[in-house]
């Protein structure tokens, strides 16, 4: 008897183990597909902005908005995946490594809020310079997105 109660023991343990390595695993796929479209977004602002000095194209400057903010919104749901991955890894790991989750998780708080920031005030962005009569006005970008 006391052999069965040592094997049910052990395999909850591994179980546990695997949940733990599961949940952590997601949420780095999570963070790292979320980095790309930040680091996506953020280019494709740069290009807007870059574009939108002098005589820029409008067309090339609302593409470019319109990449930049698909990006940080992809960004910020995969932010929001990466959080919920790394809370149930604090919640299925121990130790150490329940440490280091809820450690992860705050970086993906923060990142996400950012995110949603960049995200929110690029489509302010597009809705001003891309939703407007031609005649009306520069296509000077003066407003600033926060990096990682």
């Amino acid at each position: 008897m006391k052999q069965l109660i040592a094997i049910c023991a052990l395999a909850v343990s591994f179980n546990t183990y695997s949940t733990c390595t599961d949940d952590f695993n997601q949420g780095i796929a999570q963070y790292e597909f979320a980095m790309n479209y930040f680091e996506s977004g953020s280019a494709n602002y740069q290009i807007a902005v870059d574009e939108s000095r002098g005589q820029g194209r409008r067309s090339v400057v609302c593409n470019a908005l319109v990449k930049s903010n698909t990006g940080f919104d992809v960004a910020t749901n995969s932010f929001s995946k990466c959080i919920e991955s790394f809370t149930s890894a604090a919640s299925s790991c121990s130790g150490q490594s329940r440490d280091i989750a809820l450690e992860n998780k705050d970086v993906c708080v923060g990142n996400h809020d950012i995110a949603k920031g960049n995200y929110e005030q690029i489509l302010s962005t597009l809705k001003a310079t891309c939703f407007k009569s031609e005649e009306s006005g520069d296509l000077n970008l003066s407003g600033s997105i926060q990096e990682l």
